[in-house]
């Protein structure tokens, strides 16, 4: 008669089993959270450039003499954005209008800059 033999697995191979299974998910993990911190800048990004876009629609739509910049301060209704708006007279009756559009991100002040011409058509 033989002897039935029981096999199974022994604490070690657990234990290294689980450790791989571990080091798999944190990989997995880091690699998640940078998406998602891609995913956000992304968003920033698009959210800033409308902000710029809008302004300069402004800009592009009142009197000639009402072309005038503004100092950098916080976007109505986006307390995470801040507005700048640089007005240069390169040539008489032309005048180069620069909105600047900052916000926070992962490795500081993050800067968007959109450029257009005015002029004074006579």
């Amino acid at each position: 008669m033989s002897k039935a033999v029981a096999r199974g697995f022994t604490l070690i191979e657990i234990l290294m089993v689980i450790a791989l299974f571990a080091a798999g998910a944190v990989v997995l993990l880091q690699i998640f959270s940078m998406g998602l911190y891609g995913s956000v800048d992304n968003e920033n990004t698009m959210i800033a450039t409308a902000l710029a876009q809008e302004k300069m629609e402004m800009m592009r739509n009142v009197p000639y003499a009402s072309v005038l910049p503004e100092a950098r301060a916080q976007v109505p209704n986006y307390t995470s954005f801040d507005r700048e708006v640089l007005v240069a007279t390169p040539v008489s009756n032309l005048k180069q209008v620069t909105v600047n559009i900052y916000w926070d991100g992962k490795a500081g002040d993050v800067k968007i800059s959109l450029v257009t011409y005015v002029s004074n058509i006579i």
